[in-house]
C-alpha cells in the first residue's frame, strides 16, 4: 500500500498525535500509529491484521448503538471523495470509552477503492461536547447525592449544590423556581408554616442554654401534639449522648439509662430521621419494658445539626402508634435544625458572658475574703491561696518592698515547697522590674525564659507558666504578686487585665490593714509602754526590774526571747545580766562585744537582722541556727543621753522589722533604762 521508499512520510505518519489507520476494502486494519496507541490502548501488533468489526472498538453512537452495520467506514465513505466527520465513541482497551472526532477519507488509485484512512482525537474534555458526552456515556461512573439536601459529593470528597455541579459540567445556569405540585404541597401546609414559625419564635427569646433547651422540648410537644419530647446532646470527650431537658416525661424514664447501644440513635447521628412505629412491637429494643410502663408507643428520633456538624439528638414520643409522613419528618428535620441553631448561638452567648460571670465572682470571692479582716498577714494568707483556687492555679507568692522601697521580702506563699521559696533574692530578675514598673509580665515557659533567674529550680518545682504583677496601693507600687502553673498556661490579655485588677485590690487592702494595724499598734505600743512602765516601777529590785523587762517585751513584741546587756564600771565590756527564753548553752556561747551589731548598738543605732544564721554581723551563726533563732533586733538602752547597755530581741520565724516596732523596742528600751537607773540608784542609797 505504501511505497516503501517513502519512508520518511511513514515515519511522519506513525508518530502523529492524532490517531491514524486504515481499512483495506477486505475490512481488514493495514496501519495502527502510535497516536491511535495512545488513545485506546490497543497497539499495532494488536490491531494490524484485525477485522474492523472485530468489536475491540466496537464504535457507539451518541444513543449506544453500534455502528459496525449502517455506520461502517467503508459504507458510509465510497460514496463520497471527500473526508467524512462525526463524533462518536471507541472503546478502550481498559473497557472504559473514550468520545472522539473521527474524520474518514476515501483513498482511490487509479480509479479504484483500495479503502478508507481513518483520523480521530479525544475530545472527551471539550466543555461544549460534555452534554453530548453524558447523554452518550451515560456515565458509567456513580454520582454520590444526598437524599435530603440534594447536593453532589465530588471527587475530592466535598459536597457541592446540584446546580453549581450541573453548571460545571455544561449544563448551563440555573434560576429557581416553583413547579405546581411543590407549590400545593407547601402553600397547602400552613399548619406545618405556622407551627415553624411559632416554635422559632418561642426559642429565640431566650439566650439562656437551660431555657432554651427547655422551651425546645415544650412547644415540641405543644406544636407536634405529642405525648413528650427529650434532647439528648453529644458529649464529645466523653463520646456520649446526655440528657439535656426533656418534657412530658417521667424522671425515672427520661434517666433511664445510657443510649449508647441504641440504633435509632446511632442512625439519627448518621444524620437519618429515625421513625419507631411501635416499640412495644419490638422484641428487641432494649428499654421496651420501660416504655410500655411509661405508656410510649411510637418514637421519634431526629439528628440535631448545625452546619455540618451533629450536636445531639431529639426525641418524639406519643402514646399511640405514629405513622410518620415525609412531609412530617422534613418538617421535624427543620425544627431540629433550627434548634440546633438556637443550641449553638446559647452557648456562645453563655461562653462569653459566663467568662464575665466568673470573673466578676472570683473578683467578688477575692475581694471578699480580703475584706473579712484588718489584720495584715491573714490578708497576705488569704490573697495566696484564694486566688489559685479561684483561677486554677498551682501557687502564688507575694512580696513586698520593705521601708527602703528598694528590697523585696517574701511576706506569704502558698503551694510552694520551702527549698523553692529560699532559692534567693529574686530583686535583680528582668520581669520583678518590669513588674515594679507597673507592666504585668507573663511568662509561658518559665524553665527557657531569660527573664528569669531560677529557671532550674522552677523546672524541679514542677513551675510552668507564671504571670507578676505589680501590687499597687494609692497609685504606689507596694509589691509584687507572682500567680504560677503546674501546666504550660498562655495567659491572655483578658486575664492578664482581669488579675492586674485582682492585684490592685489586693493591694489596697494590704495597705488599709497596714494603715489599721499602725493605728492598732501605736494604741497597743502606748499602752504597752504604759504597762510596762507601771510593772517596772513597782519595784526599786534591781534584779526584779530586769527580770521583768526580759519577759513582759517579748510578750508585748510577739518574739521568741530577750536579753539584757550592760556595760560594766568600766564602760568596755557588756555583762549579761538578764534573759528570757533561751538555753543555757546559747547563753554561755561566748562574748559578743565584738560582734558589729553590738558596736552600731552601742553607738546608738538600732540594728535589725534578718537572718542570724548567714549575716556575718553575727559572730555565732551556727549557735544561731541550733537555738532556732532566726531575727534579731538589737537596740540600746540609753539614760539621759548616755548609753548603759543594749536590749535584743530574738525571734524563731524570719522577721523584717517595720520601722514602727524598732521605733518601740527603742523607747521600751529608754523606759527601761529608767527603771535600772532608779534601781540602780536606790540601791546606793540603800547600800
Amino acid at each position: 500500500m505504501f511505497d516503501k521508499k517513502l519512508k520518511l512520510y511513514h515515519h511522519i505518519l506513525s508518530n502523529v498525535a492524532d490517531g491514524v489507520y486504515f481499512i483495506s476494502n477486505d475490512r481488514k486494519i493495514t496501519f495502527w500509529n502510535k497516536g491511535a496507541e495512545g488513545i485506546t490502548g490497543y497497539t499495532s501488533d494488536e490491531m494490524t491484521g484485525q477485522n474492523c468489526y472485530c468489536e475491540l472498538l466496537n464504535h457507539e453512537d451518541e444513543k449506544g448503538n453500534t455502528l459496525c452495520d449502517s455506520g461502517c467506514p467503508l459504507t458510509v465513505s465510497p460514496g463520497s471523495r471527500g473526508p467524512i466527520q462525526r463524533n462518536l465513541f471507541l472503546r478502550k482497551k481498559d473497557g472504559g470509552k473514550v468520545l472522539v472526532e473521527e474524520h474518514i477519507s476515501p483513498l482511490y488509485r487509479d480509479g479504484k477503492f483500495l479503502g478508507v484512512i481513518i483520523t480521530f482525537r479525544d475530545i472527551s474534555l471539550f466543555k461544549g461536547l460534555r452534554a453530548f458526552q453524558l447523554r452518550t456515556q451515560k456515565m458509567e461512573r456513580l454520582i454520590p447525592i444526598c437524599g435530603w439536601c440534594k447536593k453532589i459529593r465530588k471527587d475530592t470528597d466535598t459536597w457541592e449544590q446540584l446546580e453549581a455541579f450541573l453548571t460545571e459540567e455544561g449544563f448551563g445556569d440555573f434560576t429557581h423556581s416553583m413547579c405546581p405540585l411543590c407549590a400545593e404541597k407547601i402553600f397547602s401546609k400552613k399548619l406545618y408554616m405556622e407551627s415553624y414559625q411559632n416554635i422559632c419564635k418561642a426559642i429565640s427569646t431566650s439566650l439562656s442554654l437551660d431555657e432554651v433547651l427547655k422551651l425546645i422540648v415544650t412547644n415540641v410537644v405543644k406544636v407536634m401534639n405529642v405525648k413528650a419530647s427529650l434532647l439528648r446532646l453529644l458529649n464529645k470527650e466523653k463520646s456520649q449522648l446526655e440528657l439535656a431537658a426533656y418534657h412530658g416525661l417521667s424522671q425515672g424514664y427520661a434517666n433511664k439509662g445510657p443510649v449508647e447501644y441504641d440504633a435509632s440513635i446511632d442512625d439519627a447521628l448518621a444524620g437519618k430521621p429515625v421513625s419507631i412505629y411501635d416499640i412495644t412491637a419490638d422484641k428487641n429494643a432494649r428499654y421496651r419494658k420501660e416504655a410500655e410502663r411509661e405508656g410510649i408507643r411510637s418514637i421519634l428520633s431526629i439528628p440535631l445539626r448545625f452546619k455540618d456538624e451533629i450536636i445531639g439528638v431529639l426525641r418524639m414520643y406519643t402514646s399511640e402508634p405514629v405513622e410518620y409522613s415525609d412531609e412530617d419528618l422534613k418538617f421535624m428535620a427543620a425544627i431540629a435544625e433550627q434548634a440546633a441553631s438556637a443550641i449553638m448561638n446559647a452557648r456562645i452567648f453563655e461562653k462569653t458572658v459566663s467568662r464575665e460571670k466568673e470573673y466578676l465572682n472570683v473578683f467578688e470571692a477575692v475581694t471578699k475574703a480580703v475584706s473579712s479582716t484588718l489584720n495584715v498577714n491573714e490578708i497576705l494568707d488569704m490573697i495566696v491561696k484564694k486566688i489559685p483556687e479561684v483561677m486554677n492555679l498551682k501557687a502564688a507568692t507575694i512580696r513586698l518592698l520593705d521601708d527602703t522601697g528598694k528590697k523585696l521580702n517574701l511576706v506569704a506563699a502558698y503551694g510552694l515547697s520551702k527549698k523553692y521559696l529560699n532559692r534567693g533574692p529574686v530583686d535583680t530578675e528582668e520581669n520583678i522590674i518590669e513588674a515594679l514598673n507597673e507592666k504585668p509580665v507573663a511568662i509561658y515557659d518559665v524553665t527557657t525564659d531569660k527573664r528569669l533567674m531560677y529557671r532550674k529550680e522552677a523546672e524541679e518545682e514542677g513551675i510552668k507558666s507564671m504571670l507578676t504583677l505589680p501590687v499597687i496601693a494609692k497609685g504606689k507600687v507596694i509589691g509584687i504578686l507572682r500567680l504560677l502553673t503546674g501546666w504550660p498556661r498562655n495567659f491572655t490579655n483578658e486575664e492578664i487585665a482581669f488579675a492586674a485588677s485582682l492585684a490592685e485590690q489586693c493591694g489596697t487592702a494590704i495597705e488599709n490593714a497596714r494603715m489599721y494595724e499602725r493605728q492598732y499598734r501605736e494604741i497597743k505600743f502606748l499602752k504597752a509602754i504604759q504597762e510596762v512602765s507601771k510593772t517596772i516601777s513597782s519595784t526599786l529590785d534591781i534584779r526584779e526590774v530586769l527580770d521583768l523587762i526580759v519577759k513582759k517585751i517579748p510578750e508585748i513584741m510577739n518574739t521568741k526571747a530577750a536579753t539584757i546587756r550592760l556595760l560594766d564600771s568600766t564602760g568596755k565590756k557588756l555583762e549579761l545580766v538578764a534573759s528570757h527564753g533561751l538555753s543555757e548553752k546559747y547563753l554561755n556561747r561566748g562574748p559578743v562585744d565584738a560582734e558589729d551589731s553590738i558596736s552600731f548598738a552601742l553607738e546608738g543605732k538600732p540594728v535589725a537582722i534578718y537572718d542570724a544564721t548567714t549575716d556575718p554581723r553575727i559572730v555565732y551563726r551556727d549557735e544561731a541556727k541550733e537555738e532556732g533563732i532566726k531575727s534579731i533586733l538589737v537596740v540600746p538602752i540609753v539614760v539621759r543621753g548616755t548609753i548603759i547597755g543594749i536590749m535584743r530581741l530574738l525571734t524563731d520565724e524570719n522577721r523584717d522589722f517595720s520601722q514602727d516596732e524598732i521605733d518601740f523596742a527603742v523607747a521600751l528600751a529608754e523606759q527601761g533604762g529608767i527603771a535600772i537607773e532608779n534601781a540602780r540608784m536606790y540601791e546606793r542609797i540603800k547600800g
